[in-house]
């Protein structure tokens, strides 16, 4: 079943957002929680992310069969937006003839872990123990194999769908070294990716400026429609919220950093403001950490670096364990 969208409904399956596109919603939009999107004309279907496991992507599969039809491998092609697992894991679930992402993505899925390997990354007895043991026993990776891109690019790239042309906008580093952005022109929808959370705080692992400058390459192509990594679908209000958010976040670690204030102390002073009630607010305690490192010339730090201390604050991801007993995150 298709849902014609209304953003008001945040709800799981696919949404028709225009007319030759599609998103599939995942809520709330939490850790491993993303969206995907589907783009179709004629006989040809473009999957963008292909979810965090087996079970869901089994179930966009199974949706996308149900409304389009079985299809020729060679009909259909799949672009990764970056290399974290949630959107590419199932990419062998959709039997796609080409397969692409850019050059930086590709490197880094190349030296991603398993899926499963997620508890074996932290220190057991920690909140990011417990947490990565709670993603290993929500998700489904059974039977899952390792699919990566056999195509990749760097900069831009257009591929057909049909009479549609879509375009490829490489925008990293911003959320990961490789991010891409997916541009329907046609029917005024680009598919973000990561480079854009609604709603809901967004991280960034690798450049606070890269997403600040990711957001406004996507508000000068002047989309209607704006789908969403993680959280309901949006509009350009939604793009420069993202944008601001990160505006203020890299203010904050300037202002700090020039201080002389570490990491911590400016974590704890940070005023969020009007973003101070979405969800997983402590990520800010990451974006801090990528905002000190960039303005000091280092390497980001790696998520193992920061991802206690997200955990160990995160007031959403509580709640939500104490509203249900076994349910997704």
């Amino acid at each position: 079943m298709v849902n014609h969208i209304d953003r008001t409904n945040y709800t799981e399956g696919l949404h028709r957002v225009a007319d030759h596109c599609y998103a599939w919603l995942e809520p709330p939009g939490g850790w491993g929680l993303s969206n995907s999107g589907v783009v179709r004309a004629g006989d040809e279907v473009l999957v963008i992310d292909t979810q965090n496991d087996m079970r869901m992507a089994r179930a966009m599969r199974a949706a996308l069969d149900q409304c389009f039809g079985s299809r020729d491998p060679a009909h259909t092609t799949i672009v990764n937006t970056h290399h974290d697992l949630d959107h590419w894991t199932g990419n062998g679930v959709f039997d796609a003839g080409r397969i692409i992402a850019t050059d930086a993505a590709v490197k880094e899925m190349r030296s991603t872990p398993d899926p499963d390997s997620l508890p074996d990354l932290v220190e057991p007895d920690t909140a990011a123990g417990a947490w990565a043991r709670g993603q290993a026993e929500t998700f489904d990776f059974t039977a899952w194999t390792r699919v990566e891109p056999n195509e990749s690019f760097a900069g831009s790239r257009t591929i057909s769908l049909g009479d549609i042309a879509v375009h490829l906008v490489e925008v990293g580093p911003a959320h990961t070294p490789g991010d891409a952005i997916v541009h329907v022109p046609h029917d005024g929808v680009v598919f973000a990716g990561d480079i854009i959370f609604h709603r809901t705080t967004p991280i960034s692992w690798a450049s606070i400026s890269g997403q600040i400058q990711a957001c406004e390459t996507i508000l000068a192509l002047a989309p209607d429609v704006v789908v969403p990594g993680h959280g309901s679908v949006t509009d350009q209000e939604g793009v420069r919220e993202v944008r601001d958010y990160f505006s203020l976040v890299q203010d904050h670690a300037r202002r700090s950093q020039a201080a002389g204030i570490p990491l911590e102390a400016a974590y704890q002073d940070i005023d969020l403001g009007p973003y101070r009630n979405w969800a997983h607010a402590s990520r800010v305690y990451a974006n801090l950490a990528c905002a000190y490192a960039e303005a000091e010339g280092r390497p980001s730090p790696k998520p193992t670096e920061v991802m206690e201390q997200v955990i160990a604050d995160d007031h959403a991801l509580t709640r939500h364990s104490e509203q249900s007993t076994g349910g997704r995150q």
